[in-house]
């Protein structure tokens, strides 16, 4: 490739973080592995999400109503969400889905919220995935500032866990 050495391009994938609020990995964090998707602001992007992911998933999810079926997150989450952490506007469709599945569901008041339960709900293995399948509208003023207020809430529960 351009005459790059492969070692060197395996280096750089390799620690590679991805694009911000995208499937970002936040970090290994007591044993589990992080993941902020606040971009996934419909309900195909978390299927894509999940569909990523072979270890059970802790799923934080929720946000704007925009009339969506969140049904159809039926398959995605059936067999890789172990936990449904929601809140916002969406949380009694996704609680509805949940008991569909048969998954375990909590809602909690926020994002901010939800990632000290999530640690809870988990164990070293699993994954942690803020993938909402709705728009942040209805508490917050972007995907961005969600996204960052995951990141920092999961900082803050790393800080306390040392």
């Amino acid at each position: 490739m351009s005459g790059v050495p492969t070692d060197k391009i395996a280096q750089a994938l390799s620690q590679f973080q991805g694009v911000r609020h995208r499937l970002q990995k936040v970090g290994k964090i007591t044993g589990r592995l992080v993941y902020n998707d606040s971009k996934a602001t419909d309900i195909e992007a978390t299927e894509s999400a999940l569909s990523g992911f072979k270890q059970p998933i802790v799923l934080l999810a929720g946000g704007l109503d925009r009339g969506d079926d969140e049904m159809r997150l039926l398959s995605a989450v059936q067999g890789k969400v172990k936990q449904l952490i929601v809140f916002g506007q969406t949380a009694p469709k996704l609680i509805a889905l949940a008991k569909a599945a048969g998954i375990p569901v909590v809602q909690t008041q926020d994002v901010q919220t939800a990632v000290p339960l999530a640690f809870a709900k988990s164990q070293p293995g699993d994954v942690i995935l803020l993938s909402p399948a709705a728009a942040s509208w209805d508490q917050y003023p972007s995907f961005e500032k969600r996204g960052d207020l995951f990141i920092d809430a999961v900082e803050q529960y790393a800080q306390a866990a040392k």
